[in-house]
């Protein structure tokens, strides 16, 4: 059997709870410390899993081979250049770091110490994108709505970082066109910080992506809809569930073997038909850690790396300052 990795997690709130979690009960790694700024949290967690408490962050990076940093955002690109400096594997949760400036950094450092570094954009690991990612062609529309319930929680970082970034990560993973071109609009509600943005994406070869994402909705809502020159795919990533239609024109082939095509809609000459997927269900913060688990194993980037998790900032940063733009063109109501 292969020697387990071993493992800290830095910041054990309600996320960092969940990674120590996963580490415990993973057969490919070892949970050896955590490290909180919380001494009642840091306390907690170590007896919870029966582990020595670290007094600080060098104390416990003396015993671990990688580590979780599930911290504010703003604290991680120190972090990450303190583990990686003293050699140490990197898992950083989204978004990567607070500009890219830092996270360049954190790239720099990496590649010179030979670093595997992963950032948890969970939806790559989402079961019902996983079925369909495989199944698209070239998207030429896509539309995304990410809804949740009003949380006092992480109120200070505005919607588009906070939840808009998710979709931007999908979508740049499946459309492999540069941008040229973002309209946004966001408002602040009851925060300090934006609660509802929308965004127009229009990327060089023609696609157009439409986003909205909203923290005060009444009703979560998380899904993705994806349109192709012949195919349309129906996520609901709250659920978890797929489903991808076809359009065949008369004489096009038969399915490949272990496809299956349901007819839906007959035009004559053409016809709409359901394609048969799985999806595959599973907690998707296991299986994230565990592809970072196995990366440094193997010593490969994970599904998400530091590159693709910088360029998802960089858009979403860019939609912030499209938001800006358009807020700073609207007249100020006269009292």
């Amino acid at each position: 059997m292969a020697e387990q990795l071993k493992v800290g997690v830095i910041g054990v709130g309600s996320l960092g709870s969940a990674h120590a979690r996963i580490y415990h009960e993973s057969h490919n790694a070892q949970l050896c410390a955590i490290y909180d700024v919380d001494d009642e949290k840091n306390r907690k967690t170590s007896s919870q899993y029966s582990l020595p408490i670290c007094r600080d962050l060098d104390e416990m990076l003396k015993v671990c081979d990688a580590v979780s940093i599930v911290t504010p955002t703003d604290t991680h690109c120190a972090l990450a250049l303190k583990a990686i400096g003293q050699g140490k594997h990197v898992f950083i949760e989204k978004p990567v770091t607070s500009n890219v400036a830092e996270a360049e950094k954190v790239i720099k450092r990496a590649t010179e110490r030979e670093i595997i570094a992963g950032v948890g954009h969970i939806e790559q690991f989402n079961p019902a994108f996983v079925a369909v990612k495989g199944e698209l062609g070239t998207p030429r529309f896509i539309e995304a709505h990410r809804l949740n319930r009003f949380s006092p929680r992480g109120l200070e970082t505005a919607v588009i970082l906070e939840l808009m970034i998710h979709d931007i990560d999908l979508i740049l993973s499946i459309v492999d066109s540069p941008i040229v071109e973002i309209r946004a609009v966001a408002v602040p509600v009851v925060s300090d910080t934006d609660d509802i943005a929308n965004c127009r994406i229009q990327f060089a070869n023609g696609c157009v992506a439409n986003l909205t994402a909203s923290r005060i909705s009444a009703n979560p809502l998380r899904k993705l809809r994806i349109f192709t020159g012949d195919r349309y795919a129906g996520l609901d990533l709250k659920q978890k569930t797929a489903e991808l239609f076809r359009l065949f024109h008369k004489g096009d082939d038969q399915p490949p073997p272990g496809k299956r095509y349901m007819p839906v809609i007959d035009f004559g000459k053409k016809h709409i038909s359901r394609l048969g997927i799985q999806v595959e269900q599973g907690e998707m913060l296991a299986a994230e850690l565990e592809d970072f688990i196995a990366a440094v194993g193997e010593k490969r980037r994970p599904r998400v790396g530091l590159a693709s998790a910088t360029r998802a900032l960089s858009v979403a940063l860019d939609i912030v300052h499209a938001a800006e733009k358009h807020r700073s063109r609207i007249p100020v109501p006269t009292p």
